[in-house]
C-alpha cells in the first residue's frame, strides 16, 4: 500500500513532489468524513443498503461532470 501512495506523490517526471497544503486538506477532511461515517455503521446510528428500483427510478444516477478545457 505504501507504493501506491509514492507513485500519487510522484509527478510526470519522476520526482517525488509533496502533495499541495490545498490537496493535504481535502485529503485529512475525507479521512476523517470517512472515520465518521464507519463509527455511524459500527454503532448502528448509520445503515447503508442498496437503492430499491423504486428509488433508483425516482432518483437516476447523474450524468458525469464534462472535465474543463486546458
Amino acid at each position: 500500500m505504501a507504493d501506491k501512495e509514492k507513485d500519487k506523490a510522484k509527478d510526470e517526471k519522476g520526482s517525488a513532489r509533496p502533495p499541495s497544503p490545498t490537496a493535504s486538506r481535502q485529503q485529512k477532511r475525507r479521512e476523517e468524513r470517512l472515520k465518521m461515517i464507519e463509527e455511524q455503521v459500527a454503532d448502528g446510528t448509520l445503515t447503508i443498503r442498496q437503492m430499491t428500483p423504486e428509488e433508483r427510478k425516482k432518483n437516476p444516477p447523474r450524468p458525469p461532470k464534462k472535465g474543463r478545457k486546458r
